[in-house]
């Protein structure tokens, strides 16, 4: 009955985790961003044209790849990187995907015609993996590229099946296999003469696209390089406006803009606060009849927030502390520095004259080495660089402030462990985003 007197309104219903998707690329309330949505599109009309991605995490390079492909119409198999991924065990891992294209009778979203003989190299080369799948030991296992699956016969299923290759997080990977990538991708531009559709997307999550793909100057005419910048304002609030006209409920102005503060102008958290009000304020699904919902909620999501991070905010300051240092503790230098400068952004300078105010012998070289590490994968990209402004920034503000109250502790007592003070360290936290929530609210 409500469901049909909802159709009958001309609304449709829409579950919360289908609306805020902080996890996941966003589908239904997905905003526009006109100006790369062309660039990409143009890249994927070019036959040959290999594409590259990057930007910094949470700004929404996947969400902006994946709704492309769904324009022109394209299939598309998924391989995701970790840092010990070698360019054959992609390979083997995209050919398993290709599965169903060339063993399923259904049709799949955007028709493809394969041929028998295709089809049944297909079908050869995966036996082959299956033989050797069942000879490995179960305490050892290692699948190995078959002789026949070379990176040319990849491109030639993926081809027939109308299918793009998409490579997410390649930065992670070594350079040495981001050397091979490029090579791969030679490949697939000769055989566009054949399958004119055929194309690799790698997306990385960094400053520039030779972090991605070590490719040479022969390359480059052949590649489309895609910077996604991360969320405006403006950009932000239209998440948070679209998703409450899906879920039919009415954000307060006031709560909004402490949203949008917190979020940092990564689209992900903006998501993660955005689920966690309407989580605490029972909305599971769109609304019957609109509900308004008050800035009251930015504590208890605020709060769900640092709890459900916790864990990952100490891994990630404890993998930077514990990196091997000579003379200096430099990272535990630079953020100190950063957060005793209390500014939003700040320069290579100020961070080196900050240190040397303690630590005289200090050296320049130190300072920008470890700094180009805490913007990279390397570093989990705790900090952000503004390349035009040529300033650093902590990338999420609730990482900032942990790691204020945590270096603090830690300046107390080098003896201290994050995992023997991590439930102080969070009531300190939250501690400390009340008092804020309380002397901002007026200002916000």
């Amino acid at each position: 009955m409500i469901k049909s007197l909802l159709n009958f309104l001309g609304i449709n219903r829409y579950s919360l985790e289908s609306v805020f998707t902080p996890s996941n690329a966003a589908k239904i309330n997905y905003i526009n961003r006109p100006e790369l949505e062309r660039k990409v599109d143009k890249a994927l009309k070019i036959v040959g044209t290999q594409l590259i991605v990057y930007g910094h995490s949470g700004s929404g390079k996947t969400t902006l790849i994946r709704r492309a492909l769904n324009r022109s119409e394209r299939n598309f198999i998924k391989t995701s990187c970790i840092s010990t991924s070698t360019l054959e065990e992609l390979i083997i891992n995209a050919f398993d995907k290709l599965n169903p294209f060339y063993t399923s009778k259904k049709s799949h979203k955007f028709s493809t015609k394969i041929s028998s003989s295709l089809k049944a190299t297909y079908s050869g080369i995966e036996s082959s993996l299956q033989s050797e799948f069942s000879t490995e030991t179960s305490t050892e296992f290692q699948r190995v590229l078959p002789v026949q699956l070379t990176y040319e016969k990849l491109a030639e299923f993926l081809g027939a099946a109308n299918c793009v290759w998409l490579i997410d997080d390649f930065h992670k990977v070594s350079d040495e296999e981001k050397k091979k990538l490029a090579e791969v991708m030679k490949a697939f531009v000769d055989i566009s003469d054949e399958y004119p559709k055929v194309k690799i997307i790698a997306i990385g999550a960094v400053n520039s696209p030779r972090e991605v793909v070590n490719y040479n100057d022969e390359l480059k005419p052949r590649l489309s390089e895609t910077l996604v910048p991360l969320l405006d304002d403006e950009e932000l609030k239209e998440i948070l406006l679209n998703g409450s006209r899906l879920l039919n409920i009415t954000f307060t102005n006031k709560l909004i803009n402490q949203t949008i503060s917190y979020s940092n102008s990564l689209g992900s958290i903006c998501h993660i606060l955005a689920y966690n009000h309407c989580d605490s304020s029972g909305i599971d699904k769109t609304r019957r009849f609109n509900q308004d919902i008050s800035e009251s909620v930015i504590n208890t999501s605020i709060e769900d927030y640092v709890k459900d991070k916790a864990d990952t905010f100490q891994q990630k300051l404890d993998n930077v502390l514990k990196q091997r240092e000579r003379k200096f503790k430099n990272v535990h230098f630079i953020l100190n520095a950063i957060i005793e400068l209390n500014k939003e952004n700040v320069t290579h300078n100020e961070i080196l004259s900050k240190i040397q105010e303690t630590t005289r012998d200090y050296p320049q070289g130190n300072c920008t080495t470890y700094l180009k590490k805490l913007i990279s994968s390397e570093g989990n990209e705790i900090l952000r660089l503004d390349e035009n402004a040529g300033t650093y920034s902590f990338s999420d503000p609730f990482f900032k402030a942990f790691c204020k109250m945590a270096l603090s502790k830690l300046d107390e007592d080098e003896s201290q462990d994050l995992g023997n003070i991590r439930e102080l360290l969070i009531k300190s936290l939250l501690e400390k985003f009340r008092v804020e929530l309380k002397t901002n609210a007026n200002i916000l």
